[in-house]
């Protein structure tokens, strides 16, 4: 029948708006990036400050993607957020290493991976909290 979802359509549901999300939070990320080399660039910042506005950027991003793929969510908001501040670590890992050339596993991808997933789940769980 045409009207009945399987289980099959509810689950691949789940990754569009994740998708979606870790799409848009990593363009995010970019212009955020293109907006603090010019920063530098005009040097309002010093180099030193480059580590802190990295990984301001990365959580901000994260929790961006967690906000986009949650809004129509409607039970486990966490579990969707944390996927899609995963999804979006990952992505951008792959961006920025075919930009660079090199792609390179290292402890540092683990710890962004776990900072992208805390910072979706967080994000997941206060929309969750508001929206009621």
């Amino acid at each position: 029948m045409k009207g009945l979802k399987t289980a099959d359509t509810a689950k691949a549901g789940i990754w569009m708006p994740i998708l979606k999300g870790a799409l848009i939070a990593s363009a995010f990320s970019i212009a955020l990036i293109v907006l603090f080399a010019v920063i530098l660039k005009q040097e309002w910042a010093n180099t030193d400050s480059i580590p802190v506005a990295n990984s301001v950027i990365k959580v901000i991003s994260a929790a961006l993607a967690a906000f986009v793929a949650t809004r129509k969510c409607k039970e486990r908001c966490w579990l969707v957020g944390l996927l899609a501040g995963l999804l979006y670590t990952v992505l951008a890992f792959m961006v920025f290493s075919i930009l660079s050339d090199s792609f390179s596993f290292s402890l540092a991808l683990l710890s962004d991976m776990g900072i992208g997933a805390l910072s979706g789940m967080l994000m997941a769980m206060l929309m969750q909290m508001f929206r009621r």
